[in-house]
């Protein structure tokens, strides 16, 4: 996959596929348009470091919830 370069924003919003609120982490997109990639819900950052960090949680593709990792790397 081709790495994104983009804007992380984390916050505790109403989660679709959860039915609750959940902690989140998304690409922001400042058209307003839809989510550039999906979003994870239950998102954590379960490490951070100089140069990047690391946040875990689960994302909905087609009605179907996969756990998913993205590596952020500061620039």
């Amino acid at each position: 996959m081709t790495p994104l370069r983009a804007d992380i924003h984390i916050g505790d919003n109403h989660s679709e596929p959860l039915g609750r609120v959940a902690t989140q982490a998304w690409v922001f997109n400042p058209t307003h348009g839809p989510d550039v990639i999906p979003r994870l819900h239950d998102a954590k950052v379960n490490g951070m470091a100089q140069l990047g960090m690391n946040i875990n949680g689960i994302e909905e593709i087609g009605g179907v919830v996969y756990a998913q990792s993205w590596w952020c790397k500061a620039e």
